[in-house]
This record gives structure tokens, sequence and C-alpha cells, in this order.
């Protein structure tokens, strides 16, 4: 038998045991997603774009896509990730205080405040967070009580009272909103006082800009001139008195406030995004879709140009005088200590792609990968490093017995073990000219070798034969399923679903869901999540969920999920489990889980970034823990059930009728009402209720918001035959998820 190493020599002299193996990352606390209670593990600190950061009293924000708000309170070093409770594009922030930030985006309809260090994030002003009528351009808040929101078409909203109301002042001139008209746009904002404050608004086609000044809040507005063409998209001021407002092929300089500005020469041939200041003349400054930071020790006049980052870099931010932090694409993150002279990046990535997640003995959980890595985590997920085998192709599947003894398959159907933890591999026969489709390993006794007809066996490492008889020699197999020693083996597409309890040795073919007395269902197979011999749940080809206590003897259909769109199952005890979907509600665009704490009585949804889930993308290691698999490189971990920390509210649906005639149907031309009420809602809150035939079909799903008067919603339904509807929310920032127990209106 032949062994080889691939990797540095040094490799020889770490210990076989995976959990010794040194592990990658970068900062010491996990960091949250936006929306749930789902981490980052990969890349780290996290793998969303980052638009901005600044800084005050020492704490530091970062915003960007996804609803992205990161903290640190050491420059950089490590980061939180916060819960916003919103998916939408954040792209601008103002830190007041080490406690109190406001962020916004989503094209102008986001707009949120928090006022607790970012435990959560309030909305304010628009009550949709898209499509909103009145987008905000810039906001400025003299403090977290007292602040101002220019909106795109000239209007400026004053608040004194942190948000909860707003009085409309005057409008800003040469815009929609001003009495004289015009077809300026607000741009940028900033209030040195309650009174006074400077305003820039720009032609929406060549962007040159005009700026006016008030000295009473916005009753009566003053021009500002300008040097000729300016174009602004940013204004940050350093104190009372300096002032710097930047864009493309523009900077321009204040000394008195901004009631005169001068234009300086570093703008020569650059597009600004970001400006931030330590003095009055020392200033860092990023560009318009570049990977370099600009900085001025002269107030503009002169300028050092330096490439930090391979990735792009959109905002930086000074955390003292000599330490800086700049963020930009994919979370790239890089810091200087020395104000800018040397960087260093705080952000990695294990790098690879991934097709599935497999779980080991004591945590381990692992994952097949491209160029024969195979990427490995002995604590549940929480971070990660890449051990190489002894292929270039492409890992099918893995699967270890022990931490120390495991298999690789490869997609053309190489096979080879390791017995120690992954440091040196040998090649293995695999007893079959046709790729297999996965490995199982049953301890140290037995290797399966899975499909793609029929399965192949090893014992105590002799040779792989092929498992003879009925129903396995011939069946049609794909993937497999595991609870405790009993294998669950199936083929996905297939009506193929096998059990065996002896390590593999034979095997019982289980009944599907709607089998007719001669042994024939058009069921389907997407995905099993078997808890023990005889309980388990299957996901058909329509996307039914099912349930069955006894083998398949019987199974019963759980309708609560409200989708056809689901793709796999976790599931670690009968009560708690995940099922992963293609798309919630309207969105198809980021990666959804919906979570069951009840055996599947209710299951609530759960957004964790952009991108997609394999079918193999999920693990339950536990009650509160798993692991997710995204987009072939973003790995997430939970040990929370994927749930926010927060009180859990409530979500009902009820109708008026329950029961109908066929004829009062149609005497309502088909139309039924379905009410709900989400407990304790501000209003705003998007609810996905969601409608189906009670026979079949593929479920239907409508959008609606939540009242602010006591959480109300109503929808409307045309249907022909009895229905089950369902309501679902996928929470806020300090608010988890629910869905509504089924509801059920028959037609007679």
């Amino acid at each position: 038998m032949r062994t080889l190493v691939r990797g540095h020599t040094a490799m020889l002299a770490m210990t076989a045991a995976i959990v010794l193996v040194a592990l990658v990352g970068v900062s010491a606390a996990a960091v949250n997603v936006s929306n749930s209670g789902w981490s980052w593990s990969n890349p780290t600190p996290q793998g969303r774009t980052l638009r901005t950061i600044a800084f005050a009293g020492g704490v530091g924000y970062a915003v960007g896509r996804g609803g992205t708000v990161l903290s640190t309170a050491n420059a950089g070093a490590s980061w939180s990730g916060l819960t916003t409770g919103t998916t939408g594009e954040l792209e601008s922030e103002q830190v007041l205080s080490s406690t109190a930030v406001v962020v916004g985006g989503g094209a102008g309809c986001i707009t949120r405040v928090s006022v607790d260090g970012g435990q959560t994030f309030r909305r304010i002003f628009n009550v949709a967070e898209s499509g909103c009528p009145e987008p905000v351009a810039a906001f400025s808040f003299v403090s977290a009580q007292v602040g101002f929101l220019l909106l795109r078409n000239g209007s400026l909203e004053a608040t004194a009272d942190g948000g909860a109301s707003f009085s409309r002042r005057t409008g800003v001139p040469g815009t929609p909103a001003s009495s004289g008209g015009g077809g300026a746009i607000g741009v940028a904002a900033h209030f040195l006082t309650p009174t006074v404050g400077i305003v820039f608004v720009a032609d929406p086609n060549s962007g040159v800009s005009t700026a006016y000044t008030t000295p009473d809040g916005g009753v009566s507005w003053t021009q500002v001139a300008l040097a000729a063409g300016a174009r602004v998209t940013s204004v940050h001021f350093v104190d009372a008195t300096n002032a710097y407002a930047i864009g493309p092929e523009t900077v321009l300089r204040s000394t008195d406030g901004g009631a005169t500005w001068a234009a300086r020469p570093v703008a020569a041939g650059k597009s600004f995004n970001s400006i931030d200041c330590a003095t009055p003349l020392e200033c860092i400054l990023t560009v318009t879709a570049g990977n370099q930071l600009v900085k001025t020790t002269d107030g503009g006049a002169t300028a050092s140009v330096k490439t930090t980052s391979s990735s792009l870099i959109y905002g930086a931010a000074y955390a003292s005088a000599t330490q800086l932090v700049a963020v930009g694409d994919s979370g790239s993150t890089v810091l200087s200590s020395d104000g800018g002279v040397t960087f260093a990046p705080s952000s990695a990535d294990i790098g690879g792609e991934y097709s599935r997640l497999r779980s080991g003995p004591g945590g381990l959980v692992l994952a097949p990968g491209s160029k024969g890595n195979l990427a490995a985590s002995s604590d549940g997920g929480q971070s990660w490093r890449v051990l190489a085998t002894l292929t270039s192709a492409q890992l099918a599947d893995v699967a270890f017995s022990t931490p120390q003894i495991g298999y690789a398959l490869d997609a053309g159907g190489g096979l080879q073990q390791t017995n120690n933890g992954g440091v040196s591999w040998a090649t293995l026969s695999p007893g079959t000219t046709t790729p297999a489709q996965a490995v199982v390993a049953l301890g140290t006794r037995a290797v399966l070798l899975v499909g793609p007809v029929g399965i192949h066996r090893a014992v105590n490492g002799g040779r792989f034969e092929p498992v003879t008889g009925k129903p396995v020699a011939s069946a049609q197999l794909s993937d497999y399923d595991l609870a405790g020693s009993t294998v669950f083996a199936f083929g996905a597409g297939t009506h193929t679903l096998l059990r065996s309890t002896s390590l593999g040795a034979s095997w019982k073919a289980i009944r599907l869901p709607l089998t007719n007395k001669r042994g024939k269902t058009k069921e389907t197979i997407r995905s099993v999540a078997f808890t023990s011999a005889t309980r388990g749940l299957l996901l058909d080809g329509t996307g039914r969920l099912w349930l069955t206590a006894n083998s398949g003897s019987t199974w019963k259909e759980l309708t609560a999920a409200g989708s056809s769109d689901g793709i796999g199952l976790a599931f670690s005890d009968p009560t708690h489990g995940f099922l992963t979907v293609r798309s919630f509600g309207r969105d198809s665009n980021n990666a959804y889980v919906l979570r069951t704490a009840d055996g599947g009585a209710t299951w609530h949804p759960q957004v964790i970034t952009a991108g997609a889930i394999h079918a193999d993308g999920i693990l339950a290691g536990g009650s509160m823990n798993a692991s997710l698999l995204i987009d072939q490189r973003s790995l997430f971990t939970t040990g929370t059930g994927g749930d926010v920390a927060g009180a859990r509210a409530s979500l009902t649906l009820s109708s008026p009728k329950r029961s109908l005639t066929k004829r009062s149907l149609k005497a309502a031309h088909g139309t039924v009402v379905m009410n709900g009420t989400l407990s304790g809602a501000v209003g705003g809150e998007q609810i996905v209720v969601s409608r189906r035939d009670f026979s079949s079909g593929s479920w239907q799903h409508q959008v609606v918001v939540a009242g602010a008067n006591g959480g109300s919603f109503t929808t409307s339904w045309r249907m022909a035959a009895s229905s089950l509807f369902v309501a679902q929310w996928a929470g806020d920032s300090g608010r988890p998820g629910l869905g509504s127990k089924v509801l059920r209106v028959t037609v007679r």
C-alpha cells in the first residue's frame, strides 16, 4: 500500500488528533449575521461587503450589505456582529457616541437608530424599508434625540425625540420640495447645532452641487459659493470649524464652519468615496472602485497613495491618531498602527470551494472540497482548517469514524484513508469501476460506498464487496443519513429509501408516503432526516414534508412549513430541526432556513446572508447547535438554534369563516379574507402569508406589512377548494422570528 503526504514536511511533526491541529481564525468572537442568531465561521470576521466605518470614544462601527453592522472596541482587532433586523444594503452611518449610532441605506428607505451599543436597532421615519415614497438622501444628528433627515426630494425633516416623530421644515431651494420648485436632489447634510447646518444638493444629470446653510434649523436657507463644477457626495466635519466635502474629482475644504469652501489639488483625476480625519490637516480618503487609500497631511494640498489590499476598499477611519481601520469588498479588513505607514490584514478565508457538510465524532464537522482539499472543524463548525488529500480532483464525500480515522471519496471514484487525522493518506481500492456517490464510516468496523447502483461494503479493513440481495443490489442510491448505528440510504429524485441496522450487511425498503396497495407511489425524495431507527422526516419531490414514527408503515404530512421550496432537512432530535429553502416569500436572493422547536407543528424563518444553500449544506449537531454552508465557501454556525436573543411574541391567523359551502364561496366570488396579528408589532414588519390547497399543490405567498395598531394585517385570497394557511415572520432586531399554526378553511 502506498502512503504519501501532501503539504509541508513540518506537518509530519503534528499530532494525529484533529482537535490539536491549528485553526484558521482572526476574530476572537463570532460575528453574528444581521437578522438571526447565526454567526460567520468563514470568512472571518465575516464575508459581507462593508461600505463605511466610523469611530467615537474608541468604539467603531462598520456597515455594509445585507444589513450588516459590526462594532469594535480595539481598533479592528476583533469584531462583534450586531443584529439590525434588516437585510437591506446599508451605505451610510453616523456614530454619535460609543453607544449611539445611526445607519441608513436601502436606496434611502432604511434609517435605523441604536442607543444601546447596537444591542437593538429601531426603525425611524420610513415604515416600508423598500420602495418607500420619500427616500432619505442623508441624515445628521446633533445628539441621540435631535437630528435631521434630508430627503432626496429636498425636504428637511427634524426630530427632537430620537426619531419617534418628525416635523417638516422649509424645502431646500432648487429642489422639488421648495416653493419655487426645481430638479435638484438632496445628497449630503451636516448640522453643528440644533439650528445651524449645511446641506448639499446636486443636479441629477451632471452631479454638479449647490450648498445652502441655515441658521434656524431649516426654516430659512442661504446659498454658499462652491468651486465651479464641484460634485459633492459626502461632507465631513472635523470640528465646528474645519470641514471637507468630497466626490468625483472633488475635495473642498472649509476653515470657517462651512461658510466658504476652497477646492484642493488632491482631487485631480480621482473620485472619492469616503474621508476621515485625525486632525484638521491629516485625513485619509478612499477612492471609488479601488483598493487604494489616499492620505493627506496638509489639508489636501498634497497626498500620498497606498495600496492596502487585493480587494476593493470602500471606507477608512481613524480609531486614534495612529490607528487606522479600512474595510471593503467581501468583508476585507486591513489595520494600521502607525498612522497608515504600513497595513496588515485583519480578515481571513480558508479558500477553496466546498459541496456539502458531514458530521463526524466528537463535534467534528467536515466539508469535502475542490482540488482534493477537505475543510475540517473540531469545534462544531466555529473555526476551520484545510487538509490536503492525495488527489487534486473534486472530493465527492468524506467520512470519519474517529478523529483520526477517515475516508475521502473523490468525484472519479478514488478512495483514500487516513489514520492520523488527515496528516497523511493511503489509497484504497473501492472495488468498483463506477464512481460511488457517498462514503459512510460505521465505527471502526465497516465502511460503505453508496451508489450510484447498490452499495459496496468493507469490514475490518478488508476488500469492498457488493452487498447482495433485495432490495439493495439494483437500487439507485446517491446519499444517506445516520441515526445512531442505523443507516438510511436513498436516491435523490427516486422512490428508493432503504434502512440497515446491521452495519450495512442487509437492508430493508421503507415505504414512501402515499404508496398504494400495489407498492407504487408518485412521490420522490429530496431529503431525509431520521432521529432514531424508526422515526424520521422525508421531504418529497414536490416539497411536501412527511413524518413517520414506525419506519414508514404510516406517514403524516406536516404542513406548517408553508413552503414548496424545501431543499434539505437536518434534525438533532424529534423536536428540533431545520428545513433549508430556495426562497422565502418574495426573497430568492438570501439564504433562509425554517426552524422548528416543536416537532414541525410550527416553523419560523431565519435569514442568513445572500446566496444559496446546498442540498447537504446544513447539519444539526444538537438542539441548539448547527452548521451551515452557503455558496461553496461561506460557513456559519449557531449555538442558539439560529434565533436572536429577545422575548418571543406571537403570530396568529384567523378567518371570519372557517367553513364554507360551495354556494357561499361562489357568492363571495371565490375570495376568502385572512386576518392576522403580530403581538408587540411596532408597525412595518413584513409578514409572509402562504396558502395551499389542502389535498396537494404548491404554496402561494403574499407579503403584507403589519400595522402599528396592534400588529394587525389582512390578506385576501382566491380559492376553490379546502385550503391551508400559514403566517411567518423573520424577526427583527432583538425579536426572534415566528411561525403560526396551520389554519384550515374547509369548502364543503
